[in-house]
């Protein structure tokens, strides 16, 4: 009998735990109503990048990669940039979805101005950046002289679509906010047409225009980016739904709202500065000083980046979903939210993951790798596909946090385990690999201990409440 009713038990426990993180058909419904168009545009400018990096890595033929490695090597200071920008935009959406779940228009316009303000003058600075010290982060990368060229050329060009880039961050960031998803996959799409199209025109010469090899790439992003701004401006400050129509006509900020602004925004952009400045050291120690491995590495980065757009899309509808209830004020359905997240989180993760592991072996042979960079790629492919749940897991209650308006833990989350656990290993056995005879995906899986120690600090400081806010209502 004892059996018997610890049984019982297990299968109450059991089936309270589904219920707190699965929900029914309704809630998946919506769901994914708001992360598919995130997604299925995020899956669409992934593929775009995985054919413009194939058109560039096909440039010079078979086992010349070193166009390939410049252009790669210029958008790590472009990864760090783009990443500021939407902390900026991402600061905007925090107060946006809550006016919004507020039903509070003048304050939903109010912090889409502020958005552009700040996305304006980051672009200037971007600009200044790239133009002063872009050259030299290449060479941080690259030891070949030829391969740096090609990464001069592209930030020549690049530098100009700074500001662009900005503001289609926060146009679209603003509509998501309000749950209109679909507009900014379709400016997404139009974007990456013309972006591959101009790419086979302007990197190889095609149809009488000029061959420009990486300058071309960046050239065709350029104008790529300023369709998808054009579409995004007409849509979000012309249609005569728009929560947005009309906000251009005046730029009165209230003081309040400013300073909110200031104060939850300053923590989230250095989160996102530091965390992709963090991406960009853990791959300078891990190829360090050595082109070959840089290249494994960027081919596998460039796989897995279609594999990662579950997480553009899990982390947008967490930030809408959370946020637009906290906003109401409904936070047993945002607490409700947070947990069912978390379930779908882990299985998107895990599913994701087998996907990769089990395509792994076909999608490296489109960039035509050696032997040695082949399985180099797969294993880190596997070690990536291991670790999707974990990754999930973290998007979701950094999101969380975020939401509510929690910066700061959301900080000290994102960024603690990396600056003090995995960028330490990756300049430990990085910079010694060669000496130590440590092969790259060893270096590579070693640093992963900090993403383990993410879960408990997220679930510890979810658990706390801390995020639990309205901040549409004032104090």
């Amino acid at each position: 009998m004892p059996f018997l009713i610890d049984f019982s038990l297990v299968v109450i426990n059991m089936k309270n735990l589904l219920k707190k993180y699965f929900g029914d058909k309704q809630f998946y419904k919506m769901v994914f109503q708001i992360i598919t168009p995130i997604m299925l545009q995020q899956l669409l400018l992934s593929l775009a990048g995985y054919v413009d990096n194939l058109m560039i890595n096909s440039y010079g033929g078979i086992g010349d990669f070193s166009a390939y490695n410049g252009v790669s090597a210029a958008n790590r200071i472009i990864f760090v940039l783009n990443f500021t920008a939407l902390g900026i935009a991402a600061t905007a959406s925090i107060f946006i979805s809550q006016y919004f779940g507020a039903n509070n228009k003048d304050k939903v316009q109010e912090s889409f101005r502020l958005s552009l303000i700040f996305a304006v003058a980051f672009g200037i600075v971007s600009f200044l950046i790239i133009e002063f010290f872009g050259h030299a982060i290449v060479d941080t990368y690259l030891q070949d002289a030829s391969a740096r060229n090609f990464g001069y050329r592209y930030l020549d060009v690049i530098k100009w679509a700074t500001t662009i880039q900005c503001l289609v961050m926060a146009f679209a960031n603003a509509l998501r906010s309000v749950k209109h998803t679909i507009e900014p996959m379709l400016a997404g799409f139009a974007g990456i047409a013309v972006n591959v199209l101009l790419n086979y025109l302007l990197i190889f010469g095609h149809w009488g225009l000029p061959e420009m090899d990486s300058a071309g790439a960046a050239l065709a992003t350029l104008i790529s980016r300023l369709v998808e701004l054009v579409i995004l401006m007409a849509i979000t400050l012309c249609s005569t739904d728009s929560w947005f129509k009309g906000c251009l006509k005046r730029w009165k900020f209230d003081k309040q709202l400013f300073s909110s602004f200031v104060k939850k925004g300053v923590p989230l952009v250095a989160n996102e500065i530091l965390w992709s400045l963090g991406n960009v050291l853990f791959v300078l120690f891990y190829c360090w000083q050595n082109d070959v491995w840089y290249n494994a590495y960027a081919y596998a980065q460039n796989i897995s980046d279609l594999f990662f757009i579950a997480f553009a899309g899990l982390g947008n509808g967490t930030a809408v979903l959370v946020g637009s209830a906290l906003g109401s004020g409904d936070f047993e359905r945002a607490v409700d939210n947070c947990n069912k997240l978390k379930g779908l989180g882990l299985v998107m993760g895990i599913g994701l993951g087998a996907l990769m592991a089990a395509t792994s072996p076909l999608t490296v042979l489109l960039f035509q790798p050696d032997q040695e960079t082949k399985s180099m790629v797969i294993s880190i492919l596997c070690i990536v596909a291991v670790f999707l749940a974990i990754y999930s897991y973290n998007t979701v209650n950094f999101f969380v946090l975020r939401s509510g308006g929690d910066s700061l833990r959301a900080f000290i989350l994102d960024q603690i385990p990396t600056y003090a656990i995995g960028i330490p290993l990756a300049i430990l056995f990085g910079v010694n690999a060669s000496s130590w005879g440590l092969a790259l995906p060893f270096v590579f899986s070693i640093t992963h201990i900090s993403d383990i120690i993410k879960i408990f600090i997220g679930d510890k400081f979810v658990a706390k409440g801390k995020w639990i806010v309205n901040l549409t209502v004032k104090k």
